[in-house]
């Protein structure tokens, strides 16, 4: 339902939304050079009260299957966040956390792993010291890996299947060839040689919807002729922690809002007239009036039965799932 309705670019959609970007925390505490949060304002970083969570996971329960509890800022900050994962778990939406790991001690990691958390995505952008620590501002390149060590540990001494682990590597270092990533991949997974993740992927930077100059110093993945159309206004939704919605997850300094869940519900929002006409400029390929859509380089990456292959097994994996 969801591949033909975004195939044929409809406008009106007679489902809902299947998956939330809830944003638990916009604060951080790293300035990493990939990410735009070091360049937001104060007045635009907070925590999600925790009654206006549970608002929405009361809302949302009969038809959202994965809910990402993080955006632009690092999750584990927000205090209540164990809280947060086990309600969603008890309305029967599964939750996903990607994290810096900077702040995964022990006791936290066991209560994650005791939280029926369904996945836990680990972001390490290097797999040198030098690298690392050059793109992840503020972090400690031994520090971070011997929490995530710990974290695979304990998960294994508790016999627990879950949270699914990703180990999330960006390839990015102006100074690194492709063949010494390579070399440095096979050197750096000798760390997990007896407590390995479930997934290890490596991504290439992008550049969030034009507000992060990556040109001329990053691949950013093979290029499309074209403009291509986003699957975002099709399937998800992203919550910003003060309760306004946005268009989808690169809208970082939400240029494109499309409601509040502070005074609509999110159902109505889905298929309301602001997110109609955005579906519609998809449709007649007239984008210049979204800087957001039209500077995104992911709106330009390569394409398999019309759908951005970054995102080709996860939408369909949720097309299926809604069908």
């Amino acid at each position: 339902m969801i591949y033909f309705n975004y195939i044929f670019k409809k406008q009106k959609l007679n489902y809902l939304p299947v998956k939330l970007w809830v944003e638990t925390s916009a604060r951080c505490n790293l300035k990493c050079r990939l990410c735009v949060n070091k360049d937001m304002p104060s007045d635009m970083k907070g925590d999600m009260d925790f009654d206006l969570y549970k608002k929405i996971i009361d809302e949302v329960k009969d038809y959202i299957f994965d809910i990402n509890l993080f955006h632009r800022g690092e999750p584990l900050i927000h205090p209540r966040i164990i809280e947060m994962i086990k309600y969603a778990r008890k309305n029967g939406i599964r939750t996903c956390l990607h994290t810096n790991g900077t702040l995964l001690v022990p006791d936290i990691s066991r209560k994650l792993i005791a939280s029926g958390l369904n996945l836990i995505s680990f972001s390490f952008d290097g797999y040198t010291k030098e690298t690392y620590e050059k793109n992840r501002t503020g972090a400690i390149y031994e520090n971070t890996l011997n929490n995530i060590i710990d974290f695979l540990k304990i998960k294994k001494e508790l016999k627990s299947g879950i949270p699914i682990t990703r180990l999330q590597v960006m390839e990015f270092d102006e100074a690194i060839s492709q063949k010494q990533f390579d070399v440095q991949k096979k050197e750096f997974i000798k760390n997990f040689a007896n407590l390995p993740p479930d997934e290890f992927i490596t991504r290439t930077p992008h550049n969030w919807g034009g507000l992060l100059d990556i040109a001329g110093i990053a691949n950013t993945g093979k290029k499309n002729t074209g403009f291509i159309t986003c699957t975002f206004p099709w399937y998800a939704l992203t919550i910003f922690y003060d309760g306004k919605v946005y268009l989808c997850p690169q809208d970082f300094y939400g240029e494109l809002p499309i409601g509040d869940i502070n005074n609509d519900y999110l159902k109505a929002i889905f298929n309301n007239k602001k997110i109609r006409d955005i579906r519609k400029n998809f449709r007649n390929k007239k984008t210049d009036n979204l800087n957001l859509c039209s500077n995104c380089d992911r709106c330009r990456r390569e394409t398999f039965m019309g759908i951005p292959r970054e995102y080709l097994g996860i939408f369909l994996k949720d097309s299926i799932r809604k069908d």
